[in-house]
This record gives C-alpha cells, sequence and structure tokens, in this order.
C-alpha cells in the first residue's frame, strides 16, 4: 500500500492525492477525505496537493465539501496543503501554501 510506497521510494516534496467525489457506498472507488490524508502521511509526503475535486459534481456532498474536510484534516495533523485555484500554476519544487479560493467562489 502506500506505507509501503513511502518506505521505498519517500520522501516526496509533494503529493497529488485525490480528495472528492467519495461517498460512504462506494469505499473502492474513491477515498475519504480522511484516507486521502493518511495515503499523503503514509507516502512521506511534505506537501499534500487534494486532486479529483471541484470540477464535477460526481457525488452527493457539496463541491466544497472535500476542500473544507480536507483542510481542517491537514490542520490537525500539521501537512502542509496547497490549493491552487482551477488553472493556477504552482512552483512544484516550492509550493506555495493554503488559498481558501472555494470560499468565494460561485457554483
Amino acid at each position: 500500500g502506500f506505507k509501503a510506497i513511502g518506505e521505498r521510494y519517500g520522501p516526496f516534496d509533494l503529493t497529488m492525492v485525490e480528495t472528492g467525489a467519495y461517498n460512504a457506498d462506494w469505499p473502492d472507488v474513491h477515498m475519504q477525505p480522511e484516507q486521502s490524508l493518511q495515503a499523503h502521511l503514509d507516502v512521506r509526503g511534505r506537501h499534500m496537493m487534494p486532486i479529483h475535486n471541484g470540477t464535477f459534481d460526481l457525488s452527493l456532498h457539496a463541491w466544497t465539501e472535500p476542500f473544507d474536510r480536507i483542510e481542517a484534516l491537514a490542520v490537525q495533523r500539521g501537512v502542509a496543503l496547497v490549493t491552487p485555484g482551477m488553472g493556477e500554476r504552482i512552483d512544484i519544487a516550492a509550493p506555495a501554501g493554503t488559498q481558501a479560493w472555494w470560499r468565494s467562489a460561485q457554483p
């Protein structure tokens, strides 16, 4: 699993982990935010960029929920979160921190 990847190839400067379109009824399709954060920790990532969210409404949760949940979890666990806006470029060698752009975005 992710822990074996982290032990063999880690640590990673930046992880891009899917964090969206989840549902308790689809445990084998997409990870819950808690699982996404754990995957980041298991691979020994330094910065985490949540992906696979905010573009298509594929689940029953609000489109901003994955961002809100992963942000709260990252704060609790001391994880550096990177959340660029749609189409925004980042420098993967020195990723910037969280910008809660989704709070002011229109659905």
